[in-house]
């Protein structure tokens, strides 16, 4: 939803739902993945530094908008520097006490590692966990969250750990920057050692607690290119597993071939039938359904690493997917089906309709698409020889 602002009338919001983030993180010691009390002990997954810095750079250097130039003023008179200031200043506590959490209190620390799990600060067992990531839920974690070490969580502290050295550099600060550089590279090297499977050219969750890593294929094994980690060489050889994923439709959250096979359970006592059932069914962040923001960050991945026309190609599915559900529904819905383009499966509850986060993905495809057609720049001036790419349009 807030990439869906950008570039609107209404991106003013930005500013006020940033601000809202750091007034929960302030009150509560976290931001609560959804606004209210149950949710008090999980947090929302961290993307707090790259709303940071999209308000800042979407809105504050935009000075030429003249309706902004009222709401604005306080940025105009040199205020802006010093909102970016405090606020990453708020986004480099939650990243401490709330990710790296070496205490242990939201149990995201696990011993031993570099790399965080999803976790819960008043429970912190595997069905809160699952919460927490969002994927709520998914066969990608086995009904045991906790035990993983998580590709798209981990992806997301790096870029914390990269913007963060970004404001460093913007204020002068340089062993600052430098240190929040060797953060995240520390963080990149453990990521490629646990989480890089080079025979299969793709990232994958690592089971910390079986010492294992995952071979389950889900959207989150591409974020890495969103956030830019990737190597180009990792890029060209994650691209191949695009057609796991892809239909006319979109992309699926998961691959087909990752789902449970089933299991004759005529040899295994009744007692044991419900507990073996709940984790081999497909759950909703499973195949078959597409859910907008995993495709959004691979479609972002995509176009930062060059390869524009597999981009295109899936926008423009999406685009036509949605638009043909609104014409027969008059709504959007959170999530579809692969297989039949209709709304997505229900699971423990009904399917949402008027969606944000699909309002603001198809918003976003639209703009994209438009600025590609009418062949203006996407790209940052002068590009580095190779990807990762800096895009000229907010990411």
């Amino acid at each position: 939803m807030f990439r869906g602002l950008m570039g609107t009338r209404r991106d003013w919001i930005l500013k006020e739902m940033v601000n809202n983030f750091l007034y929960l993180f302030t009150q509560y010691g976290l931001i609560p993945n959804f606004n209210a009390p149950v949710s008090l002990g999980r947090s929302q997954p961290p993307f707090l530094t790259s709303m940071i810095l999209d308000t800042y750079r979407g809105i504050v250097e935009r000075r030429n908008r003249k309706f902004h130039e009222k709401v604005f003023s306080q940025y105009l008179l040199g205020k802006g520097r010093e909102w970016l200031k405090q606020a990453i200043d708020i986004a480099k506590e939650e990243y401490s006490l709330v990710w790296i959490d070496d205490q242990k209190a939201y149990n995201h620390h696990v011993d031993g590692y570099t790399l965080s799990r999803y976790g819960d600060r008043d429970v912190g067992y595997a069905h809160s966990s699952e919460l927490e990531s969002g994927w709520d839920f998914t066969s990608r974690f086995y009904n045991r969250c906790n035990y993983f070490l998580p590709i798209d969580l981990n992806t997301l502290l790096f870029k914390y750990e990269r913007d963060f050295a970004h404001v460093a550099q913007l204020f002068n600060e340089p062993q600052e920057e430098a240190n929040w550089l060797a953060k995240a590279e520390s963080r990149k090297q453990e990521i490629n050692n646990l989480l890089w499977n080079e025979k299969s050219g793709f990232f994958y969750d690592y089971g910390w607690f079986y010492k294992k890593q995952s071979e389950f294929l889900s959207l989150a094994g591409f974020v890495p290119l969103w956030a830019g980690l990737a190597s180009y060489d990792q890029a060209k050889k994650m691209i191949k597993k695009l057609g796991k994923f892809e239909s006319q439709y979109g992309l699926t959250i998961t691959a087909k071939e990752s789902l449970a096979k089933s299991i004759n359970l005529s040899k295994i006592q009744q007692r044991y039938h419900p507990a073996i059932e709940e984790v081999i069914q497909p759950k909703q962040w499973d195949y078959p359904n597409i859910w907008s923001p995993l495709e959004y960050l691979t479609v972002i991945g995509l176009i930062r690493y060059g390869f524009v026309d597999d981009a295109k190609r899936i926008m423009t599915s999406s685009i036509k997917a949605h638009a043909a559900l609104f014409r027969k529904y008059g709504t959007f819905f959170e999530k579809i089906n692969a297989e039949t383009g209709e709304p997505g499966i229900h699971f423990h509850y009904e399917n949402q309709t008027g969606f944000g986060w699909t309002n603001g993905v198809f918003y976003r495809y639209i703009q994209i698409l438009d600025r590609l057609a009418a062949e203006q720049e996407i790209y940052k001036q002068p590009k580095p020889q190779l990807p990762p790419f800096e895009l000229a349009i907010l990411h």
